[in-house]
């Protein structure tokens, strides 16, 4: 860093903001309680300073202070703060440009969904490029999970016994001659989109019409949505499969490490 960025960057910052904030992150980063001693080490803060820091951080509630002198670790308000963010959390606008990548790549429609009151419901999309197109709409929903790509993803990680009711109450109605109507079939279908982390569908729901979907997953490792991928099945032909199934599942990937999710898909 030059003299002057570095000249620039001391007079915006405010040293006892960046002290407290020095802290919080050494605490986050500890899988265990740190004594005054390891803080003070780590981070070279005067001793005074260090303490006036953490009482008003503990008064606060952003540090707890472990009794006993057992050291300190990261405060409630530090949860409750986290959730907040992610109550607020707008997963299109962290999806929408990765849904324009995958768009511009394929040329097809991508999109987004969520599960909602047990119906698959559209939050977002991206109209394909090519001139003979699938057309969504955003907020369009449907019961039929079980028919498409993105409804079997949804079916895939529903606790068992959701599924179980949802099965016994809307049934696996018919839709193609393509559509799954065996329930041991379907389950067997996602036992398998739950190890590869890829669902489709060929003209289940809608004849002419292919999907590849796969799950998004938080900070939390739930899965939160679903991306998909959808065309025509001149263009999205079965001996292209793999090639396509690969590029959703990427693009769910670096979503849902956006979010925060560490895991593999």
């Amino acid at each position: 860093m030059s003299e002057k960025k570095k000249a620039t960057k001391e007079k915006r910052a405010v040293p006892a903001l960046e002290r407290g904030l020095r802290i919080l992150e050494c605490l986050a980063e500890s899988r265990s309680p740190l004594s005054f001693t390891d803080l003070q080490q780590q981070l070279a803060i005067p001793k005074a300073s260090l303490v006036r820091l953490l009482m008003t951080l503990i008064e606060n509630g952003y540090v707890m202070a472990i009794p006993e002198g057992r050291g300190y670790q990261l405060g409630m308000k530090i949860l409750s703060l986290g959730s907040r963010l992610l109550d607020r959390l707008d997963i299109r606008m962290y999806a929408r440009s990765f849904m324009q990548e995958l768009m511009e790549q394929t040329g097809e429609t991508i999109e987004l969904s969520i599960l909602d009151n047990g119906e698959l419901l559209c939050i977002e999309k991206i109209e394909g490029s090519e001139s003979i197109r699938l057309f969504t709409q955003i907020g369009s929903r449907y019961r039929t999970l079980h028919a498409s790509a993105p409804g079997k993803v949804h079916l895939a990680y529903m606790p068992q016994q959701d599924f179980e009711n949802f099965i016994l109450e809307n049934g696996l109605p018919r839709l193609t001659e393509n559509t799954i109507t065996d329930v041991n079939v379907l389950k067997l279908q996602l036992e398998q989109i739950r190890q590869i982390g890829v669902a489709f569908d060929d003209q289940e729901r809608r004849l002419g019409v292919r999907r590849f979907a796969s799950p998004i997953f938080d900070c939390n490792g739930k899965k939160i949505a679903a991306i998909d991928l959808a065309g025509p099945v001149f263009r999205l032909t079965l001996d292209r499969k793999q090639h396509f199934s690969e590029l959703v599942k990427k693009t769910a990937q670096r979503i849902s490490k956006q979010l925060g999710f560490a895991g593999g898909i």
